[in-house]
């Protein structure tokens, strides 16, 4: 039969109708929404996998190197800081000599202070982990071994080195002093150490040209 015979019933069941196509563009599309909803889980789900994996390598290599818990300094070098001194200071300065192991010299220098003062100090790290420090300065009136002490009060005297100390205690600021004057020089030894700490410090102290 040739086409120009064929009925148009037969045409007419070859075409697709409006609604079904309509159906098909929107099965496509839901098809490809969900496809790309499924990638961008995926796409979640492998960067999730690879952050835990990540950390867990951290956490495993925090637990295996040791931490240090606090940076010690090295001891300054108070023989340097004293042959500085010495062309600058009037008077002989001491340093202490002898101490035990655990003390460890942390500051040293020669500085113009209250008053007008050039002091000598030299600051150490006690064996108890306190500050104590040792300032000496000529002609120093009253208002710089105020400044020194903190403005404590006196608190008796203490007998060190063959020596009569005065002590002064300021308990809202955790500074205690002993303090000497010989000649035209005075002595502050001074520091969040106790006074046993303070007095052994105070006692190793020799004048050293």
């Amino acid at each position: 039969m040739s086409t120009a015979d064929q009925s148009p019933a037969s045409a007419t069941s070859a075409e697709v109708v409006p609604d079904d196509a309509a159906r098909a563009r929107l099965e496509a599309a839901t098809y490809s929404a969900q496809r790309r909803t499924e990638r961008q889980r995926a796409t979640w789900q492998s960067m999730v996998i690879s952050m835990a994996v990540v950390v867990g390598i951290v956490m495993a290599l925090l637990l295996l190197v040791p931490r240090v818990n606090s940076v010690t300094q090295p001891p300054v070098d108070v023989d340097l800081g004293l042959r500085a001194a010495s062309s600058r200071l009037q008077f002989t300065p001491s340093v202490p000599t002898g101490l035990p192991d655990g003390w460890r010299a942390t500051s040293v220098r020669t500085v113009r202070s209250t008053a007008e003062v050039l002091m000598w100090h030299v600051g150490y790290q006690t064996p108890t982990q306190q500050y104590a420090a040792v300032q000496q300065g000529k002609d120093a009136p009253a208002e710089w071994v105020r400044a020194q002490v903190n403005r404590a009060p006196t608190s008796g005297t203490q007998r060190v080195g063959g020596a009569e100390w005065t002590r002064y205690v300021r308990a809202d600021k955790t500074q205690n002093s002993l303090v000497l004057v010989h000649g035209d020089v005075t002595t502050v030894v001074s520091g969040t150490a106790g006074f046993e700490e303070l007095a052994r410090l105070a006692a190793s102290l020799r004048p050293r040209p």
